[in-house]
């Protein structure tokens, strides 16, 4: 188990700097961290988050928000759902 990339959110839907996705099972109405650095500033350090809205922004990781966990699973593991809020995906 570890935390969402920022690419884990885009191939997901999420896009980035612009534009919402709310129809996405990623998209909570919360900001939450992804575990994926974007740049250093003179000492400061950011990291990329999906924002509140529904798309990937940055800011300085001295930040307080949430996380969101991910689990990778082997190709053979059964799954069904098709990912969305109403018919989640369920390993099976």
């Amino acid at each position: 188990i570890g935390l969402i990339s920022a690419d884990e959110a885009m191939f997901a839907g999420i896009p980035n700097w612009n534009g919402t996705n709310q129809n996405n099972y990623l998209y909570t109405g919360q900001t939450y961290w992804t575990m994926s650095p974007n740049w250093f500033d003179i000492g400061d350090a950011l990291a990329f988050r999906v924002i509140s809205s529904g798309y990937l922004h940055s800011d300085y990781v001295t930040y307080s928000y949430g996380v969101r966990p991910v689990i990778n699973l082997r190709s053979d593991v059964a799954l069904t759902g098709s990912g969305t809020t109403s018919d989640p995906f369920k390993v099976g």
